[in-house]
């Protein structure tokens, strides 16, 4: 079989093409130097006229490959934030505004983040021309202050136009860090390691986003605003008259801009219902 081997490459060599083109130079009528690598190329008037033949070398064929360039993988990046034990709450620290430090608790299982009073102070909010929700309480029912902030920063995770209620929920703290900023990752808590693992929903490659938000995210947001609107309705005419006037035209305003959103976006029509 060696033998085959080596005979089969010697035809080869002897059959191959030569590795070399002739070149022909050839001169005008008006003196000019031409070169063609075939005699046909040269005019036939011209053809006695051929000077010399010269053997050179071929251009090395180009290679190109036909396979797709595959991207190398990835991991999503993500954002790491240690977390403090309190009890049974876990703490995190959180930058408001660009300016303002808090010691905020963790919860995934509030709507809002909720901000003190006294980090609202802090923070220097005007609170006089703010919407108001609606919160019940042991004493029934009372309105907080909503507004938002320009930015809530956990790490090196940042959003930006955070809503949040002014309230005094947690006492001790500055408040909780609740959905109106949780919403925007991949939320990964490590109880053990007391770590918070923050993964943009938009590096997420697992889901379906439109606007770099999940299904789950548009829905949650359309039945807020409409179910807010909906709600306040049911407050005009009393006490608090004014504030509801302007707290319709603050949701209003939200679902109108969110719709725009939403349509840019292409987003199904049934996550917006």
């Amino acid at each position: 079989m060696r033998y085959v081997f080596h005979l089969s490459w010697v035809i080869l060599l002897l059959t191959a093409p030569s590795a070399y083109a002739e070149i022909y130079k050839w001169i005008d009528g008006n003196g000019r130097v031409h070169f063609t690598d075939t005699i046909a190329g040269v005019p036939p008037e011209y053809r006695d006229r051929i000077e010399e033949k010269a053997s050179l070398p071929p251009t090395p064929p180009r290679v190109i490959s036909e396979r797709p360039a595959m991207a190398l993988p990835s991991t999503p990046p993500h954002y790491a934030v240690s977390l403090q034990r309190d009890g049974n709450m876990m703490l995190v620290e959180a930058l408001v505004s660009g300016a303002v430090r808090t010691r905020l608790l963790l919860d995934t299982g509030a709507e809002f983040t909720v901000l003190s009073t006294a980090a609202a102070r802090r923070l220097a909010l005007n609170l006089s021309n703010a919407a108001v929700i609606p919160l019940r309480s042991a004493s029934g029912v009372f309105f907080a202050p909503l507004i938002k902030v320009r930015s809530i920063t956990v790490g090196e995770a940042a959003v930006y136009d955070v809503e949040v209620i002014i309230h005094d929920a947690t006492p001790g703290l500055d408040g909780l860090l609740g959905m109106s900023f949780l919403d925007n990752f991949l939320v990964t808590i490590s109880t053990s390691k007391e770590r918070l693992i923050l993964t943009p929903l938009v590096e997420s490659a697992d889901a379906e986003l439109y606007g770099g938000h999940p299904k789950d995210w548009w829905i949650r947001k359309f039945r807020f605003y409409r179910t807010q609107v909906e709600s306040l309705r049911g407050y005009l005419g009393g006490r608090y008259a004014s504030e509801i006037e302007r707290t319709l035209r603050y949701f209003r305003g939200e679902l109108e801009a969110l719709e725009r959103q939403s349509s840019q976006a292409g987003v199904p029509r049934g996550w917006r219902d």
